[in-house]
């Protein structure tokens, strides 16, 4: 038959559906914000520590030729990570066959396990060796940093 008795063509959805229609600039704004995927967010995991000895330590104690070393290990930025071993006196002597000029020096072991919360990959791990001090502030005998990979 010819064009006059078919039935008028249905609109299309795209045409009458209000979302295909361009919006004002205001409602762009907010349609791309609600439209854009979420950054993933990193994951954090626990992060097992394990401190065997220090070697090499000064003494820091004003009697006794020694100090009363303890490690502190935190996530940069994350104070509420950190976890502290215990302290372990050490005296300080010379190595066997050190030579008339070597200094004396501390060497403890600690044997320390922890578990580090909140980590994530990339984190920076900050190791600060110290001498607690009972009547004083404690002294930093030594400082680290380690991230994955380095």
């Amino acid at each position: 038959m010819g064009c006059g008795g078919s039935k008028p063509a249905a609109a299309s959805p795209a045409v009458l559906a209000p979302a295909a229609q361009p919006a004002p600039a205001a409602q762009q704004d907010k349609i791309l914000l609600t439209e854009a995927k979420p950054e993933e967010a990193k994951a954090t995991t626990s992060l097992k520590i394990q401190i065997a000895s220090a070697h090499g330590l000064r003494s820091a104690d004003l009697i006794g030729n020694k100090s009363d070393v303890y490690v502190e290990v935190e996530i940069e930025g994350k104070s509420d990570s950190k976890v502290t071993t215990a302290v372990v006196t050490g005296t300080a002597s010379k190595k066997e066959g050190a030579g008339e000029n070597d200094k004396s020096s501390i060497d403890v072991n600690l044997q320390f396990v922890g578990e580090l919360k909140g980590y994530v990959a990339g984190d920076k791990i900050l190791f600060t060796v110290k001498d607690k001090d009972f009547l004083m502030s404690d002294d930093s005998l030594g400082k680290a940093t380690v991230t994955e990979g380095g």
